[in-house]
């Protein structure tokens, strides 16, 4: 894993431009400190974490660099590279750059992050939404249905007609 992490962030300093060259301090420490690196994961929402860092490359509308650890942040990645060599913690990075969610090698990396809360829904909600999905359907099968009897008019094809009309009795009893 860590070979691969290296691979990943070798591309992205060549590739890319970092909106913070200072980033490139911390990502050169990681590529020569395997131990570290193995302390690092990718994930989305990194802020949720304990310990997190952003880090965005130009072409992405995002922060330039956000480090934070606990109730503490900061935009000096000077503190975060210097955090990141005294301490022996996990850390967690959000990495931004044009094209990530397309990125074979960035979204093999991806790892769930553990801290983002999950979100509950009422199951009142779930139940709306279900029923209303269900209406929506039945409502689209119905206009087709009278779209295809129409047709089965024209062409005055009587069986037709008769089946499709039993369909769609069917699907207004479900309405």
């Amino acid at each position: 894993m860590t070979e691969r992490k290296q691979r990943f962030l070798r591309r992205i300093l060549t590739y890319y431009t970092l909106k913070r060259r200072e980033s490139k301090w911390i990502i050169d420490y990681w590529l020569r400190n395997d131990s570290k690196l193995e302390r690092v994961h990718f994930v989305q929402n990194a802020m949720f974490a304990p310990k997190a860092i952003i880090i965005t490359t130009y072409g992405f509308d995002a922060d330039p660099f956000l480090f934070k650890k606990g109730e503490v942040k900061t935009t000096d990645p000077e503190k975060a590279y210097h955090d990141i060599r005294l301490t022996d913690e996990d850390v967690y990075i959000e990495l931004n750059f044009q094209g990530m969610m397309m990125d074979d090698e960035y979204l093999s990396l991806l790892e769930e992050n553990p801290f983002r809360p999950e979100v509950a829904v009422e199951p009142k909600l779930v139940d709306a939404a279900m029923n209303f999905i269900a209406a929506t359907v039945n409502r689209q099968e119905e206009e087709r249905l009278v779209r295809l009897i129409d047709e089965a008019l024209d062409a005055r094809d009587k069986n037709r007609f008769q089946s499709l009309s039993d369909e769609l009795r069917i699907i207004r009893s479900q309405l």
